[in-house]
């Protein structure tokens, strides 16, 4: 199915809330983030350090959400699990997990999705797109996967690399910008001279 924006697919909330999450908030600009809210925790990395690497992702998130709530934008969260499977849980431990550890959050997460494969969620599918990255971190190789097309050698990939990668969408639920999992929400960008996410998201509004 092709849609012509990302309102009109039809995605269900983590808390059950809704089964159409996106529906509502056609008319906002909206920033589309895979998020894990369990980085880097046992055994990789002691549970301190995994905490706070959590919720420096989620605390600057949450700051850009509410920075921008009144202009009618939103942040939205997807519980993804393809990347060091740092979201093993079920939406209901995701839940759980986030109610107690980072209550701070209050902008809208769906379900868990798959990011990238076959059975990457609708929504990833129309995010993705012809959008490409300002900065390529992952090389290019001659491998069946970027014969066909998910890694253009000499370009940026379209495939999604990392937690916390965002896309922008506009009022019209449209892809505007794509930035790096790297860009923090409310820092300077990675790369040199492109725009931070505040000030696309300021130009946007």
């Amino acid at each position: 199915m092709t849609y012509g924006s990302v309102h009109q697919i039809q995605i269900s909330a983590l808390d059950e809330s809704t089964d159409d999450l996106l529906g509502p908030l056609l008319g906002h600009v909206c920033l589309h983030v895979n998020i894990a809210t369990k980085t880097g925790y046992l055994p990789k990395t002691k549970p301190l350090w995994s905490w706070a690497r959590t919720a420096k992702h989620l605390y600057e998130l949450q700051q850009l959400h509410d920075m921008f709530r009144g202009k009618n934008f939103a942040v939205i969260g997807y519980p993804c699990n393809q990347f060091g499977e740092m979201e093993q849980g079920t939406d209901r431990e995701i839940l759980e997990n986030l109610k107690t550890n980072y209550p701070f959050v209050t902008f809208p997460i769906t379900t868990k999705v798959d990011v990238n494969g076959p059975a990457k969620h609708a929504v990833w599918k129309y995010l993705g797109g012809d959008e490409i990255r300002a900065v390529d971190d992952t090389a290019a190789d001659t491998s069946k996967t970027a014969a066909t097309g998910q890694n253009i050698a000499g370009g940026s990939i379209m495939r999604i690399p990392n937690n916390y990668e965002k896309f922008l969408t506009n009022r019209a639920g449209r892809n505007y910008w794509r930035f790096n999992w790297g860009d923090s929400p409310i820092g300077p960008a990675v790369a040199v001279g492109s725009p931070s996410v505040v000030e696309v998201i300021s130009e946007i509004l």
